[in-house]
């Protein structure tokens, strides 16, 4: 759900080289190859230290981009699925993870039976559609979806209490729309309605499948669409969602009853078996408003045909070839660019790790990841926490009450490398070999019911977001903790035999990076102990908000195709987070180096090595449908600007390539950030 979004602050981040993949790299420091040397570093730095790269390596047909993500991915793909078909082979006791593992695994692979099957799978659940007789018989259907772990028009979920984080809270947010963002809806440009066109053509082939015909499906994709435009006119902007209290607003399940009287808060908690509710964030009223409304003056037939869609585009990747070609059509090739569908084995495996992922993990991380990288790994983040702390206490622009707070905040810091200490039970998980479909509702029915076994009990301080072969990271505002799973702390990002500039400027950026994610626009607004907080000076916050301002106009100043430029604004945590991480990584790395000889390698001095590891570990080729998609609705900047925006303004980068004043890798000092 957006609670999520907004509360794990994550960054996508790739490593590892496919070992079967055609494109060249060097897994072990850098290589010249990757340069291109006709550009000057001080023109354009993301070109200079890739476009040797990008010329290289054209993106496959069945992905919307290439980069180091892509090629680690590639790489993650032979070991699972090398772990997944020795637990087929294995025919272990039925009840253990081993045995889940490999049914999923089995039943996601057995086409022949999913192509026989068609859509019988959602028959039980069209035929309830098809008795709704009333609004309420609407309410009460979405109630058991969402206890199902399916999607509605609403979010649900248990995360902690955002002012009271000792405790665990229900939260209800906006939600059920199928195009990617409220605004492919409200935009009125040329290029926005076409796309709202063909996403008409799209639901009406999926009715299609599902029997309908040809002109009552285009009918009710038209009513869908209508549907779905009203909710998004009452949604917040993906903006406004990246403020946290956005997602605050307590209410009694009885005043929130009364604020939507087609639609009962209550039944849903009573529903849950969850026991007696007392308080619960109604987070986005507007939108509850208008979807209350909605129940009172739609008519029950399009209510009926939403729901149908609804189930169809989420059951679509489990089912026979046609609905996946369908769904891929628009989400895969209109949308992102991509020319061909990914062979079923990787998409499988994605659907394993997303359902079964740390009885996948467990595996995994024994045969991906050696005590040797954890204990590299740790000494790095131990190096970053003391530089981060130097250089917030001589900070010229915080006053000594917030550095004191921000100081106490980071000391409680915890940290968490590879895999968890406390691995998930999936005791109570049924995988069987009948259905695809069933085993994947199976385990969304399954997280449903674990997070809502939260409420009441203490904080899970040893639980994890991702799975361990997960290549990505975040940082928890609530836990104030940072989490870099097993398959992130890889080459070339991070190696244990790399040089230290080497892995400070890939790895300890990115480390540095999550770390300041609790100093940024949003991470800032929680205290040590995880509170949605004020614990700045008045004075303090806006010279903070004047240095980061800075930002939200270099971000939008950035043109990513066309004349569509980057979001400033929504992509202000994420920069914050690049450009102080690349900073603090550079002085930790400073702090490495000192007393020891600076030897140049392969004609880089330590800096420059630091500098190209960061630039290197952004590599990409990605096609417009990708990076107008990125733009809209994607709080990181493309990645060119993720290397070049934060270096732009380190007069330490400058230095290391003897970049002067004018030169375009050089902001004015009026419009550089002094921030961190």
């Amino acid at each position: 759900m957006p609670l999520a979004a907004c509360l794990l602050l994550v960054l996508a981040a790739g490593a590892l080289r496919a070992a079967d993949a055609p494109f060249v790299t060097n897994e072990s420091g850098l290589d010249r190859r990757n340069l291109d040397t006709s550009v000057s570093p001080c023109t354009d730095f993301y070109q200079y230290a890739n476009g040797g790269w990008m010329s290289r390596n054209p993106i496959p047909a069945d992905q919307s981009s290439w980069s180091i993500g892509a090629e680690m991915r590639e790489r993650n793909y032979l070991v699972l699925r090398k772990i997944l078909e020795e637990a087929v082979a294995a025919n272990a006791a039925p009840g253990t993870n081993k045995r889940k593992v490999a049914d999923f695994w089995q039943t996601a692979m057995d086409t022949a039976k999913l192509e026989k099957e068609g859509a019988a799978p959602l028959a039980a659940g069209l035929a309830r559609i098809d008795k709704l007789a009333s609004a309420a018989d609407i309410g009460a259907f979405m109630r058991q979806l969402t206890l199902r772990g399916s999607s509605t028009a609403f979010g649900f979920g248990v995360q902690q209490d955002l002012k009271q984080s000792d405790r665990y809270l229900i939260y209800v947010t906006q939600d059920g729309l199928g195009l990617p963002d409220r605004d492919y809806y409200t935009r009125t440009d040329d290029e926005s309605a076409k796309l709202r066109e063909k996403y008409v053509a799209h639901v009406a082939a999926m009715l299609q499948l599902l029997g309908d015909k040809p002109e009552a499906a285009q009918g009710a994709a038209r009513d869908i669409l209508a549907l779905e435009t009203r909710l998004a006119n009452a949604s917040l902007t993906n903006v406004e969602l990246r403020d946290p209290s956005s997602f605050y607003n307590p209410k009694s399940p009885a005043e929130a009853d009364a604020l939507t009287p087609h639609f009962s808060w209550s039944a849903l908690f009573k529903e849950a078996g969850i026991g007696e509710v007392q308080t619960f964030s109604y987070a986005h009223p507007k939108f509850f408003a208008e979807m209350d409304a909605a129940l009172a003056d739609v008519q029950l037939p399009i209510w009926k045909a939403y729901l149908r869609w609804q189930l169809v585009h989420e059951a679509a990747p489990y089912l026979s070839d046609a609905f996946v070609e369908k769904n891929f059509d628009f989400y895969g090739r209109t949308l992102q660019g991509a020319l061909e569908l990914r062979p079923r084995w990787k998409r499988v495996i994605d659907q394993t790790s997303g359902s079964l992922g740390e009885a996948l993990g467990e595996v995994y991380v024994e045969r991906a990841f050696p005590p040797a990288t954890k204990q590299r790994a740790d000494e790095m983040i131990r190096n970053l926490s003391a530089a981060i702390g130097g250089r917030v206490a001589k900070l010229d622009w915080m006053g000594d009450d917030t550095r004191k707070q921000a100081l106490a905040k980071l000391a409680t810091y915890d940290y968490k490398i590879g895999y968890p200490s406390k691995w998930r039970d999936y005791s109570a998980l049924q995988i069987a070999r009948a259905s695809y479909l069933a085993n994947v509702m199976q385990a969304a029915t399954f997280e449903v019911r674990r997070n809502l076994n939260k409420l009441g009990k203490p904080i899970d301080r040893t639980e994890w977001g991702m799975a361990p072969q997960t290549i990505n990271a975040y940082y928890n505002p609530l836990k104030n903790e940072i989490v870099f799973p097993a398959a992130i702390m890889q080459p070339p990002l991070f190696e244990g035999t790399a040089d230290d500039a080497i892995n400070y400027g890939a790895m300890g950026a990115i480390i540095g990076h999550e770390f300041m994610h609790g100093f940024d626009d949003q991470g800032s607004r929680f205290d040590a102990q995880g509170n949605m907080k004020s614990w700045w000076t008045d004075e303090d916050r806006k010279h903070f908000e004047e240095r980061t301002g800075k930002l939200v106009t270099e971000y939008g100043n950035f043109v990513a195709i066309d004349d569509l430029h980057v979001n400033g604004k929504l992509t202000l945590g994420e920069n914050i987070g690049d450009f102080s991480g690349v900073t603090m990584s550079y002085h930790a790395l400073e702090n490495a180096l000192a007393g020891k000889e600076r030897k140049s390698i392969d004609g880089f001095t330590p800096e420059q090595r630091f500098f190209l590891a960061w630039a290197q570990g952004w590599r990409r080729n990605a096609r417009p449908e990708a990076v107008k998609l990125q733009v809209n609705t994607d709080p990181h900047s493309p990645s060119k600007f993720r290397v070049n925006g934060p270096l732009a303004n380190m007069p330490e980068f400058a230095a290391a390539f003897a970049c002067k004043a004018g030169d375009p890798m050089v902001l004015p000092a009026d419009q550089r950030a002094v921030i961190w």
